[in-house]
This record gives structure tokens, sequence and C-alpha cells, in this order.
């Protein structure tokens, strides 16, 4: 006997079982951003532990303690949330997990192969631009929200260094969009397929990088949150699953900028093709690889530098970066339509 289902049931099951359903749900969706923040936190501890001489984490998971940040993530989780008496109670609540849902929602633009992409556009770059341009002002606004003098004086200092540091990020961003003629990030990758954009536009490269990594807060652009003389910045009156929010906010979008990086200057998923390999599998694996090497720089400067004053924060972002992303922006403008105009 053969029972109907419902409508809606039906309707339910082929959409989870789709391909929409996958990409967002799993890869390159929710629970892929959870698990590599999760893993960027973890490969964090490791590679700093080996910097530094250390074990690192260990005990906790038979593999390299991986299961240590997962420990640490039911602890924050268990833990119970306080709201200072002097804090804006909707805002200091809400905010981690909007600039969580934020940083997030970058990977839905951000391909892995010419198919792996949740939302394809042909003005790809633009909305991840908006994102990374509205991502920071949860984080700012939960600053404020804390009611807390230290927590101010570090969202004033965020707040100057995100404003200096998006300007050379977009302008070293339009040289890729010129040497592309497109919006669409699969396109701005398939442009590279001889060639990567970081031969071609090495200094812009260099612009983008630098910025990403001052979007991030990374060493050595962490001055907002300077333990030692801010108590842990804008987030110290955070703990629990607010601290928990940020922390997986800042490290998603570290990962997202990287990614970005690895498609618009590292030619994404182009790479030498290897036998026995399918292009479903070898294009992200290389995507991976490049997005690796970029993340094992930017933890290294945690265990290299130190973290630099906010008047070399602010005087490198508006009197060196900018200039450079305007010369790198003249040179590819140089090449591209010189010789148009010389024909």
């Amino acid at each position: 006997m053969v029972v109907a289902l419902p409508p809606f049931l039906v309707e339910i099951i082929k959409f989870v079982t789709s391909e929409s359903f996958v990409k967002a749900a799993i890869f390159p969706g929710a629970a892929f951003v959870a698990v590599l923040g999760i893993l960027s936190v973890w490969y964090e501890r490791k590679l700093l532990a080996r910097v530094m001489l250390r074990i690192g984490p260990f005990h906790v998971g038979k593999y390299g303690g991986w299961l240590q940040v997962i420990a640490d993530a039911v602890k924050f989780l268990s833990k119970e949330f306080i709201i200072p008496a002097r804090a804006r109670k909707k805002l200091f609540v809400t905010m981690p997990l909007t600039g969580l849902f934020l940083s997030a929602m970058l990977f839905a633009f951000i391909p892995f192969s010419e198919y792996w992409v949740i939302f394809r556009s042909d003005i790809g770059v633009l909305l991840v631009f908006v994102f990374i341009a509205v991502s920071p002002i949860p984080l700012i606004l939960a600053g404020w929200a804390s009611g807390s003098k230290y927590s101010f004086v570090g969202m004033i200092r965020f707040a100057f260094q995100i404003f200096a540091y998006e300007i050379p990020l977009f302008i070293a961003l339009t040289g890729v969009i010129i040497a592309a003629r497109s919006f669409d990030i699969v396109n701005i990758v398939n442009a590279q397929t001889s060639l990567p954009f970081i031969v071609t536009q090495f200094i812009g490269f260099l612009v983008f990088f630098i910025a990403a990594v001052s979007e991030a807060e990374r060493i050595p652009f962490d001055l907002p949150t300077a333990e030692q003389e801010l108590v842990e910045g804008w987030i110290v009156e955070y703990g629990g699953v607010g601290f928990l929010g940020i922390q997986l906010a800042m490290y998603t979008k570290l990962d997202a900028l990287l990614f970005l990086t690895v498609n618009l200057y590292l030619g994404g998923w182009h790479g030498p093709a290897i036998p026995g390999i399918p292009e479903s599998i070898l294009h992200p694996m290389w995507v991976f690889i490049k997005f690796l090497v970029l993340l094992t720089i930017v933890f290294l400067f945690r265990g290299v530098y130190t973290r630099i004053t906010m008047r070399k924060i602010l005087d490198l972002g508006w009197r060196f970066l900018i200039p450079l992303g305007f010369i790198n922006l003249f040179i590819v403008s140089l090449t591209i339509y010189l010789p148009t105009l010389l024909a």
C-alpha cells in the first residue's frame, strides 16, 4: 500500500534534497561557516604553539587536541550571560549575533568553483563590498552599548581604523574590476586562467591584503582590543555566548576576506590538473590550499609582530595605502587602455 505524502511535505523534501539547500546549509553554507571558524581557531593555536616552542591543545581530542575548541565553545555557551547595569540592553544582546550573521553572509557570494556558489550575481563584487562595509556596524554598536569607558575607547579606535582601511580596500578592488571587465566574481576568477592578478597587480594585492587584515582586527592592527591597556577593549563587558558570537564573527570575516583574496588575486580554483581527481573536487581543493597559505601568513603575524600605535595605523591607511591604491589603479588603466589608444 502506497501512502501519499501531503503536498507541503513533498515540497520540503524536494528543497532539502536540492542542490540549493546543500549549498546554503552545508557547503559553502551555514554548517561550513561554523566548522571553518572552529578549525581556524584550532589551527591558530597549534601554529602559534609551534612558533613559541609549545605544544598547544593536546589532551582534549585524540589528534592534535582538536576537540579543545569545541570544549571551549561549550564552556562559553554554559556560562551566565551578564548584562551590565549601564548597558543598552537590546543592542548589547543582539549586536554580537547580528555581526556574526553579516560576516557569514559574505560566503553567500564567494565561489569555490564555477558551480559551487550560493548566489551568483552580475554585481557580486559590489554585494560583497556592501556586506564588508556594513558588518563592522553591529560590532561598533556592541562596544557603545556596553556602557563602559574601556569599551567606548576601543569602539572609537575600531571605528577610526575601519574608516581608514575600507577606502583602500575598495580602490584595490576597482583595479580588479577594471582588469576583468566584470563585477561577477566567477568571471573575475575566469579572467585569471592564464595569469593571476597578483602578478599584474601586485601593489593592489598588497593594499587589499593589508586592508583585509586590518578589517579583521588582526595583529598588528588589534589596538582596539589592546588587552594590556583596555582590558580587552570594546569587548570587555562581553562574556559567555556574547563573547563567543563576537569571536566567531571576527574569525568568519577573516576567513571570508581571505577566500575573497584568493578569488580576486590568486586565480581562485585555477591550478595544475591532477590526474584521477575530478574538477568538482580539484577546484575547491585549490581554493582551500591558497586560502590556507594566506591564513598561515596572517596567523604568523601574531607570533612575529607586535601591535602598532593608532597613529601608525591611521598613517598607513590614509597616507600610504590610499595613494598606493590609486597608483595601482593608474597602472592597470594604463596597461589596458593605452594599447587601444595607440592603435
